[in-house]
């Protein structure tokens, strides 16, 4: 769902020019003066004049778009949209987006273009930042989580405990794009995984279990995970234990950038 607006200002510059006639012309020169002093103003008036800028999605739909977590330049949200539904005007920051229930909806552009996309439930994608305006074409509601960042880009150095090289059987690399990397997470009931690490990072609990994480110091700490559960977690290495009875799922959003 696409979106990030940047603000755009226009700088007006106006140059004039005097010129003093030879033959006695002190009056030219103060009419010149008094056409130099009008032409600064309307600079002056130029230069203050703003572009209009767009709001995020969470100020400018806020019938839509739910807030979940927002800290260190990393914001989870949860858009919903009912068939029909129709939304302002609004931008996103570089973002991850994941069909948590799919559908069928129409883009419009701040130009006016117009796109259609139809999303499965399950799929993935890395967006840049945009601004459109969205709605519900299809006759299902369409669910959505988006993990927005807008922390800057820039390199980050590769870490030898990374989760999917690591710990590849339960850490499945679906996107990489932008310094933001979408990852799918599956355990079983009892499996283990190598000690690993991650950068910080949005959490989203897909399926029901309970996982026991083990620290370098070895400290070990056991959570519920329950479906639609949401959090920002800053970087860690640990390796995880499904020590519950059912299969965990979890959608992993990464961001590969370092913090400002």
């Amino acid at each position: 769902m696409t979106t990030k607006l940047t603000g755009q200002f226009i700088l007006a510059i106006a140059i004039s020019f005097t010129f003093i006639a030879c033959g006695g012309g002190e009056k030219k020169a103060d009419e010149t003066k008094a056409a130099d002093t009008a032409s600064a103003a309307k600079t002056d008036t130029t230069k203050a004049a703003a572009a209009p800028t767009v709001a995020d999605a969470v100020t400018a739909a806020p019938a839509f778009y739910k807030l979940l977590q927002d800290t260190m330049g990393i914001r989870i949200i949860e858009a919903t949209y009912k068939p029909g539904d129709s939304s302002a005007l609004h931008s996103h920051a570089d973002y991850a987006v994941y069909a948590i229930e799919g559908g069928a909806a129409e883009f419009i552009g701040k130009d006016g273009a117009k796109m259609m996309s139809e999303m499965k439930t399950g799929d993935e994608n890395i967006r840049a930042a945009e601004v459109h305006s969205v709605k519900n074409t299809g006759k299902t509601t369409m669910k959505v989580l988006l993990v927005e960042t807008t922390r800057p880009q820039g390199s980050v150095a590769a870490d030898p405990l990374d989760a999917t090289k690591v710990a590849s059987k339960e850490y499945k690399l679906a996107k990489d794009s932008l310094g933001i990397r979408i990852i799918n997470v599956t355990y079983k009931p009892g499996e283990v995984s190598a000690m690993h690490s991650h950068p910080d990072l949005a959490m989203y609990v897909l399926s029901a279990s309970k996982a026991e994480f083990t620290g370098k110091d070895g400290k070990k700490q056991v959570h519920d995970l329950k479906p639609g559960m949401a959090m920002i977690v800053p970087a860690d290495t640990h390796s995880v234990k499904n020590v519950g009875s059912t299969t965990a799922k979890v959608l992993l959003v990464e961001i590969d950038r370092p913090r400002k």
